[in-house]
């Protein structure tokens, strides 16, 4: 028998708000099942906050709103939103039902076979290793009996009343499939919130109370401790460029597991930070707009704030990215774009710290709370004391005094400053001058040395006003050393390029050995050509 029923635009946004308040309530126990594809508990919470950022899209729709809009702005919101292995998954497969809609205004029943198929389809490509017991076998499961049940001539709704049971079945099979599920007693996490999701479709369309949810009959499964894994360090990037076709096999081969590429989004998971950095430098080939990362050790739950920090190379990328913040490269996409879409999806504050004061002056009427920092060392030195857990509000106060009590330094090499001299240098110092130098002041003149010797020639710049020259790279980093010291500090930070070579790093440890055994040094490698050294005491 024929139902009038059907799914269309307001319907499919009454689905997506229901979806999000479900998941919100739920998140904690699907975290809670979460063993596969490593024991981080935070499933739950990733499905949610991928499906609240495609739900916040659908908001910012107007005017007449039809099937097709719903569907692509949730897919858009999802896949900009998208947290961890199961949210990049769930965003794929979002993308997926958006091109099978894409000109559906009132989906039937073979719409919702091609949807699910799509999706299926899509999700199984994505994952560089695809195993049984996960979502990408129930996603199979579903689009399979849709298909079976469409093509016998069932109406909408029966199709998705069929395609709820059986993803139900499915989700007790998974336990079967994967041994880690048998050995723990639980069903996939990832899967649980795909048949609630489904559940509500169903609710939604047929206009019928839900039955139970399905974590009523998981619940009664054992709590799983969360231990840790091989798999320690988390890793999800945006690229600003489309990567080749194999870029799952090549991440595959430096030691990445759990791999999900979707587009110019990347999900993977390393054993530790050696690997890590390849994988990140790799990525980098493609350009990197964006870094997230996570120590899956700690299973930490979400604090108070959200950090944003604005860096140059893959070194600075990933050093702020393990310290909490979500890295962004200024010089990468639409900035101030970008940070609108993290700032919207927040249920928090927002603090955003940059690398320059062209940075700085970038972020002007954002909706966030802005650390004024001048470089790279006011940037880590304000990361150092970082606490997502504290109140916003003083943890912002902590970050600006971090920041403004930092003494910079800069040495720039004959190349930089003959590519991009400094604007409003003052007259360099005499008795500092240990190189050929020009008549002091005269910008003319310095460029011209610094053309004459571009292998030998450096500079100093401290609080961006120029300050001694030198030939020796590693004479000059002990002076910058010794004069951002001269006044104290317990800490100096050396942030160094590929240019600057690892004696001149091992001589200035040594001497500051000699000279400050209580000052402790620390250095970071930007992995950035555009840096040669820069210093901050603190």
């Amino acid at each position: 028998m024929s139902n009038a029923i059907s799914l269309n635009g307001r319907l499919a946004a009454r689905w997506a708000r229901r979806a999000v308040d479900r998941l919100r309530k739920e998140r904690n126990e699907i975290d809670e099942l979460n063993v596969f594809p490593v024991p981080d508990g935070d499933t739950g919470t990733n499905m949610y906050h991928t499906l609240r950022s495609a739900y916040l899209a659908v908001e910012e729709l107007t005017g007449p709103v039809t099937l097709p809009h719903v569907v692509a702005a949730l897919a858009a919101g999802a896949g900009r939103g998208a947290r961890g292995n199961s949210g990049l998954i769930l965003a794929v497969a979002l993308q997926g039902v958006a091109d099978a809609l894409a000109e559906v205004t009132v989906a039937t029943a073979d719409a919702m076979a091609a949807a699910l198929e799509t999706a299926s389809d899509r999700a199984r490509a994505a994952v560089a290793r695809p195993v049984d017991g996960t979502m990408l076998t129930v996603l199979d499961a579903m689009a399979t009996e849709a298909r079976e049940h469409a093509d016998a001539g069932a109406d909408l709704v029966t199709v998705i009343a069929a395609v709820r049971e059986r993803s139900r079945s499915a989700l007790r099979e998974t336990t079967g499939q994967l041994t880690v599920l048998r050995e723990a007693e639980v069903v996939d996490a990832g899967s649980t919130g795909i048949v609630e999701l489904f559940d509500l479709l169903y609710a939604t369309v047929s206009g019928r109370t839900p039955q139970d949810s399905m974590l009523t009959e998981v619940a009664r499964a054992p709590k799983i401790i969360h231990e840790a894994t091989a798999e320690e360090l988390e890793i999800v990037a945006i690229l600003a460029s489309e990567p080749p076709a194999d870029l799952a096999d090549e991440l595959d081969r430096l030691g990445g597991s759990s791999i999900v590429v979707n587009a110019l989004k990347v999900h993977v998971h390393v054993a530790d930070e050696t690997t890590a950095a390849t994988v990140i430098d790799h990525l980098g080939g493609y350009g990197i707009a964006r870094l997230d990362m996570e120590d899956l050790r700690l299973h930490e739950e979400e604090g108070e704030t959200k950090l944003i920090a604005l860096v140059q190379g893959t070194g600075l990328l990933m050093h702020t990215a393990l310290n909490g913040a979500t890295a962004l490269t200024p010089a990468v996409g639409e900035l101030r774009e970008s940070m609108a879409e993290i700032i919207a999806v927040e249920e928090r504050p927002v603090i955003v710290i940059p690398s320059s004061t062209s940075a700085l002056k970038a972020l002007t009427g954002l909706s966030a709370q802005i650390v004024r920092s001048r470089n790279v060392a006011t940037l880590l030195s304000a990361l150092a004391v970082y606490d997502p857990f504290a109140p916003a509000e003083e943890i912002f106060a902590d970050m600006t005094e971090a920041a403004a009590g930092t003494r910079v330094g800069t040495i720039l090499s004959a190349e930089q400053l003959a590519a991009n001299p400094p604007t409003g240098v003052l007259p360099v110092v005499a008795e500092a001058t240990d190189g050929p130098a020009g008549r002091p002041g005269d910008d003319h003149a310095e460029r011209s040395v610094a053309a004459a010797h571009p292998a030998q020639f450096y500079r100093v710049f401290i609080e961006g006003k120029a300050k001694t020259q030198s030939t020796e790279l590693s004479t000059l980093a002990v002076k910058l050393a010794d004069r951002l010291l001269g006044a104290g500090g317990e800490l100096l930070t050396v942030v160094h390029g590929p240019d600057c070579a690892p004696e001149v790093l091992d001589h200035l440890r040594d001497w500051i050995q000699k000279s400050h055994d209580n000052v402790h040094f620390q250095d970071i490698d930007a992995r950035d050509s555009g840096v040669l050294v820069i210093m901050g005491v603190e």
